[in-house]
């Protein structure tokens, strides 16, 4: 018997599941799509989908130390339950052909950092994709969609036979190419749970009516899968242990149907929430939401069942997970776009480094999840584009926006000098990937303190994570051979002096003030942070309903402050998409914050603000008026001509934009350095 982890020692303890062993109790969960069996072609006009990223990624996650790595959805059948028109036909008997030999490669790579492969099969049931191919979908009940295009075909009690036999044939592909298991998704709103939900099932045979009847499609199948399978199969589900929507499944009904799955199955993964309302049911959560939601949620069905239970959702930390299963509450954590921002999170912790792990912020930059869900959303396109992760700037997931994967950037042929203007997350990013490269590294921060902007994250209950990676990069910056200095404005004589070889300016951006009349007697959002809330007295005017006017919104009203945002635009946050924006959105409703769209703001006073919209007057009065109508980039033209070592510009010094931004431009410049 090895000895216990000294740092986490049930996190990286072994749990046995059927007849496997894992070696601990860390699930690398199952990311979007199975990349690995796409073309590689244009999805939806924004990014190139591809075997080589896919395979890197699940490659990070195995070497990263997860005990299983989950292949992401993969469809049984491929007519009525194709997702995406970039999806191919795999041919679930076929032993010869590519697709097969490269998941059989991907198999044997996961294996060889000592985790297990799992594949998962998902049914999209009637939320089938509309891809134009002149498919119906299929589900439970017939239905007319209320797209007024989509008309949903009732599975006859020959196609379920049928279903079934598609996920056993799959199962068998999976096996021969060296799987060890699948998930079957049972959960968020899929085929499973279509025909579990009254709300889809409208049934009146055997397969509708009573929860046993309603039960009955999932346990046909996962009987179906274990016979043909056998026991050294390893069958996992994913369910919700509630589905968080009005007339929806609850957890009552969760514990009822993992009881009538159990005997079939090895392994109950418990997640929440509904595919069509992704942040109003928490199936991805965002930092109006807390922490690991589900952890006592997936507790009570682990009261209910005997086999292990995984738990999903918002867990960023090791110690979170640790005392998840400590406490007995669960036997295993499951970890999604955790994977996306540190593919090395179970090697760190495992060593002792858990103060090195870039902790998903859940921005949702990475999956932002679908349009529309917020009734005031303008954006046209149901899926807004996939990105890099925020916080990860080695990135190589499928939809990662870098174009050079990491080891393909050219190596330094000497030591430079290097130095970096600006001690925000772009610049310190900057400073500890150059320094990683062996290159003498200046960093010179204006403030009295690193951190740039991101400061203010100390002052907001919502930026907890974001204030994590800003404490992550200060200590990766303290810990290393980087000339910090602190209370330094850099002028273009000192850049001469320092005689650098290379320049990075990360700047920043200062705040936009707009000439309108008496702008000067509204304080900027980034100064309300810094100063005491009270000072803002009972109620607010915010001046700009972007994402920052918005955020900061929502820090008054949770401190009880009434607020009223003034946006220009037609909508709140008309530059953000997806859930993020939904989560925020739905926060300043449910806290009473009012707002005016379409008006633009003439004038400012220190106690009123006067609005126009379609040539009316719109007089508000508040006790203070917070400005923010956005930022602008700080003015560098000096410093970049100053000497002529090459200067690469990063960040808000370019454009204001996103931390994301930022840590990408930072960590490619420094790799270009040679």
């Amino acid at each position: 018997m090895s000895e216990p982890n000294p740092y986490f020692p049930h996190l990286f303890s072994p749990l046995k599941v059927g007849t496997k062993t894992i070696k601990n109790r860390i699930e690398a969960a199952p990311a979007l799509f199975a990349f690995l069996h796409y073309v590689e072609a244009p999805a939806f006009g924004y990014y190139q989908p591809g075997p080589e990223r896919a395979y890197r990624m699940l490659e990070a996650k195995a070497k990263g130390g997860a005990g299983t790595v989950v292949l992401g959805e993969l469809s049984p059948n491929h007519t009525y339950c194709k997702r995406f028109p970039f999806e191919p036909d795999i041919d679930f008997s076929s032993r010869d052909d590519e697709i097969f030999q490269i998941t059989k490669k991907t198999a044997a790579m996961i294996k060889s950092y000592g985790a297990l492969p799992i594949g998962e099969l998902l049914s999209t049931g009637e939320i089938k994709t509309n891809i134009g191919d002149g498919i119906n979908p299929k589900g439970p009940s017939e239905k007319d969609l209320d797209d007024g295009i989509t008309h949903v075909e009732a599975f006859t009690k020959e196609e379920i036979a049928d279903h079934i036999q598609e996920h056993v044939a799959a199962c068998k592909w999976f096996r021969d190419a060296g799987w060890e298991g699948v998930m079957i998704h049972c959960g968020h709103g899929w085929l499973p749970a279509q025909f579990l939900s009254p709300m889809y099932n409208k049934r009146d045979d055997e397969y509708g009516g009573s929860f046993e009847n309603r039960a009955r499609f999932t346990v046909e199948l996962l009987r179906g899968i274990r016979e043909a399978m056998g026991e050294d199969f390893l069958i996992e589900i994913r369910v919700s242990s509630s589905e968080h929507l009005d007339g929806g499944l609850e957890l009552e009904d969760a514990i009822a149907y993992c009881k009538l799955c159990e005997p079939y199955v090895d392994l109950i993964h418990v997640s929440c929430g509904h595919y069509l309302s992704s942040s109003r049911s928490w199936e991805f959560t965002t930092s109006y939401a807390p922490h690991g939601p589900n952890i006592d949620l997936a507790a009570e069905i682990k009261k209910s069942v005997s086999v292990p239970v995984a738990v999903v959702g918002g867990i960023n930390s090791p110690e979170m997970a640790e005392e998840a299963i400590a406490s007995g509450k669960v036997d295993m954590v499951s970890f999604g776009r955790q994977f996306f921002a540190d593919p090395e999170f179970s090697n760190k912790a495992k060593e002792g480094r858990a103060d090195e792990i870039r902790r998903c912020l859940r921005c949702g930059r990475c999956y932002p999840g679908p349009a529309g869900e917020h009734e005031t959303e303008i954006w046209t396109v149901k899926y807004p584009p996939l990105d890099s992760c925020t916080i990860n700037p080695y990135d190589v997931w499928p939809a990662s926006h870098h174009k050079v994967l990491p080891e393909r950037m050219p190596a330094p042929e000497a030591s430079r000098r290097v130095v970096v203007v600006g001690g925000g997350c772009g610049g310190m990013q900057a400073a500890i990937t150059a320094c990683d490269r062996g290159h003498a590294v200046v960093l010179c921060e204006k403030a009295d303190a690193l951190g740039g902007l991101l400061n203010f994250t100390d002052h907001t209950n919502h930026k907890v994570d974001i204030r994590n990676f800003k404490d992550l990069l200060v200590r990766e910056v303290e810990k290393r051979d980087i000339d910090v200095r602190l209370g330094c404005e850099v002028a273009p004589e000192m850049l001469r002096d320092l005689d650098p070889e290379a320049i990075i300016l990360a700047v920043g951006s200062d705040d936009l003030i707009l000439p309108i009349e008496g702008i000067e007697n509204a304080r900027t959002a980034m100064d309300a942070y810094l100063t005491d809330y009270a000072d803002l007295g009972g109620s607010v005017i915010v001046l700009g309903g972007g994402l920052v006017g918005c955020e900061a919104a929502a820090d008054y009203l949770e401190r009880g402050i009434k607020v009223t945002i003034v946006e220009m635009k037609p909508a709140l946050m008309p530059d953000t998409t997806g859930l993020y924006r939904t989560a925020v959105h739905d926060f300043i409703d449910a806290h009473g914050g009012s707002y005016e769209v379409g008006a633009k703001v003439v004038e400012v006073g220190r106690d009123y603000v006067v609005a126009e919209r379609d040539g009316e007057r719109i007089e508000l009065h508040a006790d203070s008026v917070v400005n923010a109508m956005g930022r602008r980039p700080h003015a560098c033209a000096e410093l970049e001509q100053a000497t002529g070592a090459r200067v690469w510009k990063i960040g808000d010094c370019v454009n204001a934009r996103q931390i994301g931004d930022a840590i990408r431009e930072a960590w490619t410049a420094a790799m270009e350095i040679v």
